[in-house]
């Protein structure tokens, strides 16, 4: 991975070039690199609006990054966010991460995180929560990455980590993820990916709680799931779920949203 190479940069020389760079961050609101266009699913990505009862399945995983059922992944929306997300118009907007860099060669991603990103239980979203979740997806030696195929990872990204064509090389279009300090983060790639910014807005690879997944079962009960997004689950019965704002996101919302099982 290209982490050990960079790891022999020093942190003051990223800073220097974080702030070099530093006209082009996005502020929010804006994109670092616009990309129009629908979810790479299909899924809707419009913000969730309260409204009539909307009719999903019984057995949700509320787990996104191991599933691809639609209704799954349709509540797992209002429940969870990711670095990034899509407006209506399908645009890439800030989310966890507040603003990003893209190096000129198109293979170093760097993202500053919002100071004020917390779960729903009041702990703080951390450049060290947002690795995990990475090598999660990415690494199957990682401890939280258990069992999972991991669909949407595999259908986007291609690979595994360690996993190389007949000619050694990665099959992956991504190279790992690097901590640089409290607020920074920097994703590698092995070769440029123009999607990867609308692809890190898909739910799969919205951020979940490590402490939470490394619990078990997760996402099977509502007492398992810890919220990064707009929503929490504030009833979830044998009839359906109701899911309210999040006092602790960064941009509240306002109304409940209901579910019924279909």
């Amino acid at each position: 991975m290209k982490t050990q190479s960079l790891s022999k940069i020093t942190i003051t020389g990223i800073l220097i070039f974080t702030f070099a760079l530093a006209g082009c961050q996005p502020k929010d609101g804006e994109t670092a690199e616009p990309q129009a266009g629908e979810s790479p699913t299909g899924e809707s990505v419009l913000p969730p609006q309260p409204g009539e009862p909307m009719a999903v399945s019984s057995e949700l995983v509320l787990d996104p990054a191991v599933t691809e059922d639609a209704d799954s992944l349709l509540v797992s929306g209002y429940l969870y966010e990711g670095l990034v997300r899509l407006d209506e118009a399908g645009n890439v907007q800030p989310g966890i991460a507040e603003s990003w860099i893209v190096s000129d060669d198109q293979l170093d991603y760097i993202f500053e995180i919002r100071p004020n990103a917390r779960f729903s239980d009041g702990s703080p979203i951390t450049t060290d929560v947002i690795v995990d979740n990475f090598n999660r997806w990415f690494d199957p030696a990682h401890p939280l990455h258990g069992g999972g195929n991991y669909p949407t990872w595999q259908r986007l990204f291609l690979a595994f980590n360690g996993e190389r064509d007949a000619e050694n090389r990665a099959i992956s279009q991504v190279d790992g993820i690097q901590k640089v300090d409290v607020n920074t983060v920097i994703i590698h790639l092995n070769r440029p990916e123009p999607n990867l910014l609308t692809y890190l807005a898909e739910p799969a690879f919205a951020i979940l709680n490590p402490a939470a997944l490394a619990g078990g079962s997760y996402g099977s009960t509502a007492a398992t799931v810890t919220s990064s997004g707009p929503y929490v689950i504030s009833a979830w019965t044998d009839t359906g779920m109701t899911l309210s704002p999040n006092p602790n996101y960064w941009n509240p919302v306002e109304g409940d949203l209901n579910f019924v099982w279909k």
